[in-house]
């Protein structure tokens, strides 16, 4: 995981070697039998190692992976994809070869303006829905597009199996029964938008950023996914970091949570909590 923190790769490696997890690097499988995995392995330059590990449950994580649909639309089209098959879109998740064309989530490619296009994480997915939809009406309707501006970064959570998770955020590494239990609340909260007793109410007409009736401004209703529970005394930046940092059952998680959620909408806030979590770490 190069692209984080050596607090949060040291973090990871710490839970490896607690839940007895090895990772073999720079292999490939070369067979899959009853009950034994034959592995080629290439540790040193010119140098390969085959390795024949026993197993009872064998499961194939691969990844994302194209779509049959834009393989067929490249070839018989020529619709634009990268060379892993990704549909490359603008910002405004409309096809940089084909107009009209949309493509969100984990089957496309954004061109920023140079920027990397995001991971493939289902929070990017989610969160250009509403752009989708509201492109897709806008183009019908021959109006101005509206672009997708994805967030730099991402709460990453991994499940350790026995009711404790780690996670990742702004560089820090979060573990404990409270980050399972802030894991399992953001899966209920989200399956809950499925409800339709708890869709969110649609606002008909206007232009993203156009008046509404109360001299507002109308924008995209994200309520659903970013739902702050304020009522609580922001704590000092110290007592953030502690409390971000603890790793045992009594934390309450939906505290944590608006922590971190204060740290999204507060730069300055984020800067120094940070900065005293670094030091804890230290």
């Amino acid at each position: 995981m190069p692209a984080e923190s050596k607090a949060c790769r040291d973090a990871l490696n710490r839970v490896m070697l607690t839940y007895r997890i090895d990772v073999i690097h720079n292999a490939s499988v070369e067979k899959v039998g009853q009950t034994t995995v034959n592995i080629q392995t290439s540790e040193k330059i010119g140098v390969k190692n085959q390795i024949v590990l026993e197993y009872t449950h064998c499961i194939w994580a691969t990844g994302a992976e194209r779509h049959q649909l834009a393989e067929d639309l490249n070839s018989q089209c020529g619709l634009e994809v990268t060379d892993r098959g990704w549909i490359v879109v603008n910002e405004y998740l409309e096809s940089i070869s084909h107009p009209g064309v949309f493509a969100a989530g984990d089957c496309n490619e954004i061109k920023l303006n140079g920027a990397k296009s995001p991971p493939k994480a289902g929070v990017y997915a989610v969160r250009s829905g509403p752009v989708l939809i509201e492109n897709i009406t806008r183009k019908l309707s021959g109006k101005k597009l509206t672009s997708f501006e994805p967030q730099s970064d991402f709460l990453k959570l991994l499940m350790c199996g026995d009711g404790k998770a780690l996670g990742f955020r702004f560089g820090i590494p979060l573990f404990g029964k409270w980050v399972w239990e802030l894991k399992d609340h953001i899966d209920v909260t989200f399956m809950n938008l499925f409800d339709v007793n708890l869709l969110p109410k649609l606002e008909i007409g206007g232009e993203r950023g156009s008046e509404t009736e109360t001299g507002g401004k109308k924008s995209y209703d994200t309520k659903q996914y970013d739902a702050y529970e304020a009522g609580e005394k922001r704590p000092s930046a110290s007592s953030a970091a502690a409390d971000l940092l603890r790793t045992d059952d009594d934390v309450d998680y939906l505290h944590n949570w608006n922590i971190i959620k204060e740290m999204v909408q507060d730069g300055d806030y984020r800067r120094d909590v940070l900065a005293e979590a670094r030091m804890k770490l230290a």
